[in-house]
């Protein structure tokens, strides 16, 4: 995307941040002061916790939408397709507000996590994220109530939200907790069909997925018509591929990219997460290195977090991954090349174009 159509993008955004802030100035049955506070504090909360990002979910649904029409889009088209893109990006930060506070993540996008900023109590910063996610069904009601495919676009947000957050929790209780306390941890909850299934659900369906469909609901593919059964299949499977290429790349990022590259702290290690990198590692070591594992892995200690990673190094896990990025990009070619019709193979290359290859 040209910084021109980032620029409309973001102005999409401002639109959709004044609706918001509009609709809290008019509850009624509240003094203006509180009224002024509610609005001075979500004037800061969106713009921090919304955009910022590389909004490539967002962009997706636009660049769908060309592809589906197939010709430049009208005002009324674009300007529809950035609020749906801007709504899968009111998703994302809802779940990374609250995917920060469960991870006691420190940094995201380069600046402290929201519900570590000033003023901002982890409290406050857990309600935040619900609200966020109302907003979407707000902004949804607003603009797209009268359109032919306004259920379908709902159930859509709805179904997504759902396995994202069936991922989260498998992701979350890699290391199960007994009356309060962590369990000593089990190295053998740590596999690759697991580390999948979480994949599907928590990265695949709403950083990839969800973006296509929305694209094919607002142009009109009805999912129960023969067409639309083939094209929303044809984009999940690509998608599925993507998603955990694309996740498999964050577990790697987050052990190996320096932080203001990455633009946040990682902490997959300390958090004992089932990451690729632990998966493939627990395939591949010795008796001496399992022990280095069962005796570092989830624990927050900066030396025993340098030697999990030394043992990913002596490993070879990052050449291991190069290899996996280029047969997985092989394999997403293959994919796309069998989507008909050929014009809509353009989405999932420009997916694949922003993903290959990323450094942060």
């Amino acid at each position: 995307m040209s910084s021109t159509d980032m620029e409309s993008f973001l102005e999409i955004y401002k639109q959709i941040e004044s609706e918001i802030i509009a609709d809290i100035q008019s509850l009624p049955a509240l003094s203006d002061n509180v009224k002024k506070q509610l609005t001075d504090y979500y004037s800061v909360c969106l713009p921090y916790t919304v955009p910022g990002g590389k909004m490539t979910r967002g962009l997706t649904v636009i660049k769908g939408v060309e592809v589906l029409k197939q010709r430049a889009l009208t005002e009324k088209e674009y300007k529809d397709a950035a609020i749906l893109g801007w709504q899968v990006e009111w998703l994302q930060a809802f779940f990374l507000v609250a995917d920060d506070i469960m991870d006691g993540s420190i940094t995201r996008r380069g600046s402290p996590c929201w519900y570590k900023c000033p003023n901002v109590t982890q409290d406050n910063a857990i309600n935040d994220a619900l609200i966020l996610e109302n907003m979407i069904y707000q902004t949804l009601r607003r603009h797209f109530k009268t359109h032919p495919s306004y259920v379908q676009l709902l159930e859509l947000f709805i179904d997504t939200t759902f396995q994202t957050e069936v991922g989260q929790h498998i992701d979350t209780n890699g290391t199960p907790y007994a009356d309060g306390e962590r369990a000593p941890l089990d190295l053998t909850r740590f596999t690759l069909d697991r580390y999948q299934g979480c994949v599907r659900y928590k990265t695949c369906y709403y950083s990839f997925y969800l973006s296509c469909a929305l694209a094919l609901a607002y142009c009109g593919y009805d999912p129960e018509s023969e067409e639309g059964k083939v094209l929303y299949k044809k984009a999940e499977d690509v998608c599925m591929i993507l998603g955990e290429y694309f996740q498999i790349q964050d577990d790697v990022l987050d052990a190996f990219a320096p932080p203001e590259v990455l633009g946040k702290i990682g902490t997959d290690i300390e958090d004992a997460k089932c990451s690729w990198l632990v998966c493939k590692a627990l395939e591949l070591v010795n008796d001496e290195q399992r022990m280095v594992l069962e005796e570092n892995y989830g624990r927050h200690d900066p030396v025993g977090v340098q030697k999990v990673k030394d043992l990913y190094k002596d490993l070879k896990l990052e050449e291991l991954f190069r290899a996996y990025e280029d047969e997985r990009k092989e394999t997403c070619d293959e994919l796309i090349a069998m989507i008909r019709p050929e014009n809509f193979q353009e989405l999932f290359k420009f997916l694949l174009a922003k993903i290959y290859k990323r450094e942060k």
